[in-house]
């Protein structure tokens, strides 16, 4: 297991983020912000430099979180009415949802594989289009079909993709973010496991949702909320999620992926040192811990 950052949690500079986490022993990092956008889609002088410092600072990129399917869905067909501007209304939002979808698959992908392989991140962090309100399960054909695609695209690049478990979205708990990649039938095709995000949704993220994606996993995001018994939920350094049992079927499993410090909380330095310190700190009590059971 090798700890990482997603680097705009600790700074919209990657050059400060990269600095700062190698002060704190930290090599490996995950790309999502770059200054005020998101890769890839950062300006050309931007992206020469954040590709200069990659190589001066000598640091490794786990992966690229680009957005990509965080969006909602296109139904089947617009929805119709016999009012004139309703139905027109109606007609440009499904245009629009179409040409959304239409621009991920065909431009932010391909330029987020360009990335990556510039880079030498070997993983694209995807998401499962948003639910907009509709049942959870199970994923529309859509949704696998776009996923399948992607998945088809990056391994043409020597690349995998990981769908993120996402509160809201059809891939928001362990069990439905497995079953999903299942339906895609797509070998280079893993899971961005986020327990945080999952229990926003019900799920119980260990042991039961990491049970459903275990032998899936090809990324951790580490981060934790509080989920109070009318839904409602906050984000917070320790809450709800069982980090140590986690952490301790992590290890067990000879999981080796990264496992990304994304507390999501201010002040930005204050908060990524908190929760590396906490990280640490469960890795080396489950490291120490007597090998009384074994979760497989």
């Amino acid at each position: 297991m090798r700890i990482s950052l997603v680097t705009d949690e600790l700074s919209g500079d990657p050059e400060t983020a990269f600095e700062i986490g190698l002060e704190w022993g930290i090599r490996d990092f995950e790309l999502r912000g770059v200054h005020d956008r998101r890769v890839p889609r950062i300006e050309p002088h931007l992206r020469r430099r954040l590709v200069r410092a990659v190589r001066d600072f000598g640091v490794s990129i786990t992966a690229l979180s680009p957005g990509l399917f965080k969006i909602p869905l296109p139904a089947a067909s617009p929805q119709h009415s016999n009012l004139g501007w309703m139905d027109k209304g109606f007609d440009l939002a499904w245009s629009a949802a179409k040409a959304e979808m239409a621009d991920h698959l065909d431009s932010l992908l391909p330029q987020s594989l360009e990335l990556a392989a510039e880079l030498g991140a070997p993983l694209i962090v995807a998401f499962s289009f948003q639910r907009g309100g509709d049942r959870a399960d199970p994923a529309p054909g859509a949704v696998v079909e776009a996923l399948a695609r992607a998945a088809e695209a990056a391994a043409q690049a020597g690349i995998a993709l990981a769908i993120e478990t996402e509160e809201g979205h059809w891939a928001n708990t362990g069990a439905r973010t497995a079953a999903l990649v299942a339906a895609t039938g797509a070998a280079n095709l893993g899971v961005n496991w986020d327990p945080a995000n999952a229990l926003i949704d019900g799920d119980v993220p260990w042991p039961d949702g990491y049970g459903a994606v275990r032998g899936l996993v090809r990324n951790v995001h580490f981060k934790d909320v509080a989920v109070e018994p009318d839904g409602r939920w906050r984000i917070v350094e320790d809450g709800g999620v069982d980090w140590p049992g986690q952490i301790a079927a992590l290890l067990a499993d000879g999981y080796d992926g990264p496992i990304a410090l994304e507390p999501h909380l201010s002040p930005s330095v204050a908060s990524c040192r908190r929760a590396l310190a906490r990280l640490r700190g469960l890795i080396e009590q489950a490291q120490n811990a007597p090998k009384i059971f074994s979760t497989r």
